[in-house]
């Protein structure tokens, strides 16, 4: 069942449920008022219509709230006169939401049903969600539980005990070796590097430092960041050509050279730590990580290398100044 209403001079076609906003009433939101100039109602196939309002027919309404309509503009000027007017409106309405159309002692909101509390069905429906999953959960932690539990075979009393082979000395060396390298380039400036078992080189720090003491505080910044970045995030060149900068972690991209590389980044967006070369594929960009998070996580400590010029090379010259002579 639906309506054909008038109020404020303009007409409007409504049904249960239908807000709309009327010219300004005399009402407070909250209340319920009824429209009496009702033009036409039409029920199904049959539709009856007022000379000019339907006799027996009504509309309730529930008062919303009040607003105000679009601002409308009015320009006024007269030619050669440097008269120039204008003013601004916005209309106060009122809105308006259909409770209720009766007509012949019929009532339209009589045959709709009134829907469940979407609220408590959605909450409920979360709930039984999240019980479900803590019984799956439950259920698979025990699994893991039992499965990582070794089951021993009883062996006799008089058995001599299994032999427990002793660690390679070589493995140890290279453990105790995984270490943090800082060291001075032949710029002065201080930097860090970071090697694997086979001695190639997996990380290094993408800027230096003019001291020692400001590179030993960075090792700590990437390993702490180096920490928190689980996962990686593929880096798009923007269309301008310049850089994308996101949140702290690790960032794949691919290079001007067709070359797939890392990065790590800070939390204020400043770049940690770089690869010391580029990789063929994504892939192996992304397995490069793994290997760059356990040496970092290896690593607890560092040591100083030797300087990066060879030992033949000559000494730098320099201009001579007041202090020589």
């Amino acid at each position: 069942m639906y309506a054909v209403i008038e109020t404020g001079g303009k007409q409007y076609r409504v049904e249960v449920g239908t807000e709309l906003e009327v010219e300004l009433l005399d009402v407070e939101p909250g209340q319920s008022i009824t429209l009496e100039r009702v033009l036409l109602v039409a029920d199904g196939t049959e539709a009856a219509v007022g000379t000019p309002v339907v006799d027996g027919a009504a509309v309730d309404a529930e008062v919303v709230g009040q607003t105000r309509g679009d601002k409308v503009i009015a320009f006024k000027y007269r030619p050669k006169a440097r008269r120039r007017v204008k003013k601004g409106h916005r209309q106060d309405l009122t809105v308006l939401r259909i409770a209720d159309i009766r007509f012949n002692g019929k009532s339209a909101a009589a045959g709709i049903e009134k829907p469940a509390d979407a609220k408590a069905d959605e909450r409920r429906k979360l709930e039984e969600a999240a019980a479900r999953q803590a019984a799956e959960d439950a259920a698979l932690a025990a699994k893991l539980a039992a499965a990582a539990t070794p089951v021993e075979a009883a062996a006799p009393a008089d058995a001599p005990a299994p032999e427990v082979a002793a660690p390679e000395p070589e493995a140890t060396e290279a453990k105790s070796s995984r270490v943090f390298e800082i060291h001075e380039d032949k710029a002065g400036q201080w930097r860090w590097r970071l090697r694997a078992r086979n001695g190639e080189l997996v990380a290094m720090s993408e800027q230096g430092f003019t001291t020692k003491a400001g590179v030993i505080r960075a090792l700590d910044v990437v390993r702490r960041n180096a920490a928190l970045a689980e996962g990686h995030e593929e880096i798009i060149p923007a269309e301008d050509g310049g850089e994308t900068k996101t949140a702290k972690g690790f960032e794949i991209y691919e290079d001007k050279s067709g070359h797939w590389r890392w990065r790590l980044r800070a939390g204020n967006g400043e770049i940690l730590a770089i690869p010391e070369q580029g990789f063929a594929s994504k892939a192996g960009v992304v397995r490069a990580l793994d290997v760059v998070r356990r040496n970092v996580a290896e690593a607890d400590a560092h040591e100083e290398a030797g300087s990066t010029e060879t030992p033949d090379a000559a000494p730098p010259k320099r201009t001579r100044t007041k202090k020589d002579e």
